[in-house]
């Protein structure tokens, strides 16, 4: 096989891989500020109001969430109706979107 062609064929596969792996981790990591509308960890269920839109987002919370407040680490019970926060989350496509971490910023109704 010639150089040009070792090449040509090393730049196809490479290309090939790269495209292949793009779907299969589409997923982006996100934060929002926003007020607590409802907390049920039993359903797996955080709903917010974003603070800056007022859009209502529902996102998945598992016991492995990280829950923040007056910097130390607690769980989810402490994540309260009208309690402001910051979530961060990932979205993905065709499944809920994933709350990762929480931040209790007080609570301002």
């Amino acid at each position: 096989m010639s150089l040009l062609a070792a090449l040509r064929a090393g730049l196809l596969a490479a290309l090939a891989l790269g495209v292949w792996a793009v779907p299969s981790g589409a997923h982006e990591e996100r934060l929002l500020v926003g007020r607590v509308e409802a907390m049920e960890p039993a359903q797996k269920l955080l709903v917010l109001v974003d603070a800056k839109g007022g859009q209502r987002r529902r996102l998945e919370v598992t016991p492995e969430t990280e829950v923040i407040a007056c910097q130390s680490r607690a769980g989810l019970g402490v994540v309260q109706p009208g309690a402001m926060v910051r979530v961060k989350y990932l979205e993905r496509a065709g499944a809920p979107s994933e709350a990762k971490s929480v931040l209790l910023l007080g609570n301002r109704r």
